[in-house]
C-alpha cells in the first residue's frame, strides 16, 4: 500500500553543513600537518576557510574544543610561541600518532572518494 507521508529530502545546504561536520577533523589535522612551522588555532581556521568551497564553512566556534580534544588524544601537541602582536599563541603540531591517524583517515577518505566517484559516475548516463 503506497503512503501519501512525504519524506522530507535534504537540501544541499544540509548536506554540505554534514559533509562538512564529517570532514573537519581530518582538514583540521592535514592543515597542522602541512603547517611549515607550529601553527595557532586562528591560523588554521583562517586556512581553512580561504579554502573551503562555496557553500562549505569551517566554524572558529567549533575549532578551539577539536583542538582540545585532540591534544587530549595525543594526536597534537601545543607549545606557546611568543608573539610580536600581543600575547602568547598558542600553537599546534601533529604528533607521532597524530600524523598515523591523519595518514589513516588520508586512506579512507580516498577510497570512500573513489568508491562515491564510481557510483556517481553511473548516474552521468541519465
Amino acid at each position: 500500500m503506497y503512503s501519501s507521508v512525504h519524506l522530507a529530502l535534504p537540501r544541499p545546504e544540509k548536506l554540505q553543513r554534514d559533509l562538512s561536520v564529517g570532514t573537519a577533523w581530518l582538514v583540521v589535522l592535514a592543515t597542522i600537518a602541512g603547517a611549515a612551522e607550529p601553527i595557532h588555532g586562528y591560523e588554521i581556521a583562517r586556512r581553512l576557510a580561504d579554502e573551503a568551497p562555496a557553500g562549505l564553512s569551517f566554524k572558529q566556534g567549533t575549532l578551539y574544543p577539536m583542538l582540545r580534544a585532540l591534544e587530549a588524544d595525543g594526536l597534537v601537541r601545543s607549545t606557546l610561541v611568543p608573539s610580536c602582536e600581543g600575547p602568547a599563541r598558542k600553537c599546534f603540531t601533529l604528533t607521532a600518532d597524530g600524523h598515523r591517524v591523519l595518514d589513516a583517515w588520508t586512506a579512507t577518505w580516498r577510497s570512500t572518494r573513489t568508491w562515491i566517484d564510481r557510483v556517481l559516475g553511473g548516474i552521468d548516463a541519465r
